[in-house]
């Protein structure tokens, strides 16, 4: 009994363990241990049932550990009692961790036999199946019930495998990696020349230019108004949030500047007429144009929208098509509706822009808004972005001030950089404001907590790199291949005498 719990609580520390795998520390060979204990413990299991547990236990460690910041929001900004914040969190946590569950208990149902398979199998089913199985899993937790692709695994591979992005982005990205992971466990040499191979290729690819410059380097300003979310929605703040704000848009030198998500404490229509007309007349002045989030009503009563405009032509906007489910919207109201009792949440009933909408124009260039964590779906932001030449992200991280979320949040628009070849603009509230080359890497950011005004050169970008074209189409015919494969053989080898 005390063998067995000690392994259990092994088991999720090393789930857990892989957070110092992601940003900020980036620690990215802790990620292959923590799956080589997933694989080890699936294929060690003697039955689906034993897979399923024991991966979900992995899982519960895994998401436990890369979602703790959610806490923060519920806790520290939502009011929630710390006690019920963190039951949410644990909650939370358990429902991610039944993806992987589920691929464990079908990698086993799927296994040839049903035999237990020792630690270091030499099987295809050790080799291919279970890491395409396992991908799978994770590319349906994305998107099943809006998804929430956050802690990807491919996430944390923008720098050392920097080159498959934009060919099968992070879902392939993650694949290979669970491929590499599961070949050391094979024997290490072959794990070796995997990785060997993975990052030469990597190298060789990411000396492609799927893209190509259009038009002059373009100067950009990207304000930070520091301003602390228990600030945010307070009205005694208000008129010194307008202040701050109007401040950035003076000091800033760019000829396109952005500041973040909801950045005015106000709906657009209520906002007073003399402070818009003063960032206009500030952009005007610099011959620049001004993006910068706002809450705005819609036509009906009670409708509103997570919006970005050019202040310049505030009818024409941006507005956010990926709602996240508790924070903008209440999926399913007559079951989770109790937790907004407890909750101190402004706006948190927004509608949806819809999928399909154009750039935002900021002069001659159009530029790929998205909001909040809609960067963190790969196959959805490659759409809105052909036709722009460059990805901009508005965000308001306040909610999550102290954690790593902010860092992990910028991981990510590094993979959107490399997955459509295109700067990214990063307009945070407390951070990580910073700008994204192309290739996935960091070339200007402003510390955390900190007011000011981020100044850098970026190059607009067009065409089309293979992953805008095909999407996740392309690794999930790959991952149909793979296991449809292996299920093809399983019932093959169900009929056989």
């Amino acid at each position: 009994m005390i063998r067995r719990l000690a392994s259990t609580v092994l088991l999720a520390a090393c789930g857990a363990a892989s957070v110092f795998s992601f940003a900020p520390l980036n620690l990215a060979p802790l990620l292959l241990v923590s799956l080589a204990a997933l694989f080890i413990a699936i294929a060690k299991a003697p039955t689906a049932k034993s897979a399923f547990v024991r991966a979900w236990v992995w899982g519960l460690g895994y998401f436990t550990a890369n979602v703790h910041w959610i806490f923060i929001s519920l806790y520290t900004y939502g009011g929630m009692p710390a006690w019920m914040a963190a039951g949410c969190v644990l909650l939370f946590a358990a429902y991610l961790a039944l993806f992987p569950a589920l691929a464990g208990g079908l990698a086993v149902r799927l296994r040839a036999g049903g035999a237990q398979i020792p630690a270091s199998p030499s099987s295809i089913w050790f080799a291919v199946t279970l890491p395409s199985l396992f991908i799978a899993a994770e590319w349906l937790r994305g998107w099943l019930f809006t998804g929430f692709p956050w802690s990807a695994i491919g996430n944390n591979q923008v720098s050392t495998l920097a080159g498959f992005f934009p060919l099968i982005g992070v879902y392939g990205v993650g694949w290979l990696l669970a491929l590499a992971t599961a070949q050391w466990l094979v024997h290490w040499r072959r794990g070796l020349i995997a990785t060997v191979a993975l990052l030469a290729v990597s190298f060789g690819l990411a000396q492609i230019q799927w893209t190509k410059p259009i038009g002059a380097p373009l100067a950009v300003s990207i304000g930070q108004s520091a301003i602390r979310q228990s600030e945010k929605w307070d009205a005694a703040y208000y008129s010194a949030s307008l202040s701050a704000n109007a401040i950035l848009v003076s000091e800033a030198k760019g000829k396109l500047i952005l500041l973040p998500e909801t950045v005015i404490p106000s709906f657009l229509a209520d906002t007073p007429p003399a402070y818009i007309e003063r960032l206009q007349q500030t952009a005007r002045s610099k011959n620049a144009d001004l993006l910068l989030g706002f809450a705005i009503e819609g036509e009906r009563s009670g409708e509103y929208y997570n919006s970005v405009i050019n202040i310049a032509r505030p009818d024409v906007r941006y507005a956010k098509s990926h709602l996240v489910p508790f924070g903008e919207f209440v999926p399913l109201p007559w079951l989770f509706g109790w937790m907004y009792h407890y909750l101190n949440m402004p706006m948190s009933g927004f509608t949806s822009g819809g999928s399909s909408q154009p750039p935002l124009m900021a002069g001659n260039v159009p530029v790929a808004a998205n909001i909040c964590y809609e960067d963190a779906f790969g196959d959805e932001l490659r759409r809105n972005t052909s036709n722009a030449t460059l990805m901009a992200n508005f965000s308001n991280m306040a909610w999550f001030d102290g954690s790593w979320a902010a860092e992990q949040h910028g991981q990510m628009s590094a993979a959107r950089a490399l997955e459509n070849g295109r700067w990214m603009l990063r307009a945070t509230n407390t951070g990580l404001t910073a700008v994204i080359d192309p290739q996935g890497r960091r070339v200007a950011a402003l510390p955390e907590r900190m007011r000011g005004v981020l100044e850098a050169q970026v190059q607009p970008m067009t065409g089309l790199t293979p992953y805008m074209r095909w999407g996740d189409w392309a690794i999930g015919l790959v991952l149909l291949v793979a296991i449809g494969t292996c299920v093809i053989r399983r019932l093959l080898d169900s009929r056989r005498p």
